[in-house]
């Protein structure tokens, strides 16, 4: 395709556009207007009080994820509502699932939980379905360009989280999840993922 050219939508291409905008679009406009209702997490409060420092990391690291979603979904919406996509727009979906995916190679957890996670996350079997079908529909530049983001994304994950998170096994992991004050419920979800019980 050239930088003009129309694509029209395919079934594939529409079906992968549809759950691309259900998800993410549902998700980012969620979380943009969720302010007043969403609970946060138990790590924001320090000595029995908020602490506002990390009320604002926790805010913005949440609204930037709702951000990429929202451009996400509203790619793929456009797509829908035209019947047609140009070259850019499939590239930009393409990078934006790339750069998701390099974050999820970077903060694989321990054991069976980074399968659970990778098999658990849309842009898993979005990312699979873009490259088989429709790899040819954007430049050679562009692949390259979202092939060496989740290669760094492993690289990062094999010789940067791994020696952070020294011993890198569940029990340390599940240790830090406790520290961080996370709700012994979740713990139990992760526990039983992993197939983890206590002595």
């Amino acid at each position: 395709m050239n930088s003009t050219e129309l694509f029209e939508l395919t079934l594939a291409l529409k079906i992968v556009l549809w759950v691309e905008a259900i998800v993410y679009l549902g998700l980012g406009i969620f979380e943009i207007f969720d302010d007043f209702f969403r609970k946060l997490p138990s790590w924001t409060n320090l000595n029995g009080k908020l602490n506002v420092y990390l009320f604002m990391e926790d805010k913005m690291q949440h609204k930037f994820h709702a951000i990429v979603c929202f451009f996400l979904g509203f790619i793929a919406l456009n797509g829908i509502v035209e019947g047609a996509v140009t070259r850019f727009e499939i590239e930009l979906l393409f990078v934006g699932l790339a750069l998701i995916m390099m974050l999820l190679w970077m903060i694989l957890p321990p054991g069976k939980m980074a399968i659970a996670m990778l098999l658990t996350k849309p842009e898993t079997y979005l990312s699979i379905t873009m490259f088989i079908l429709f790899s040819n529909l954007i430049r050679v530049e562009v692949l390259i360009i979202c092939v060496l983001f989740n290669l760094w994304g492993l690289a990062v994950f094999i010789f940067n989280t791994k020696k952070l998170m020294n011993p890198y096994n569940y029990e340390r992991f599940r240790d830090d999840v406790l520290e961080a004050g996370v709700h012994e419920d979740r713990v139990k979800v992760y526990d039983k993922m992993t197939g983890y019980k206590e002595d």
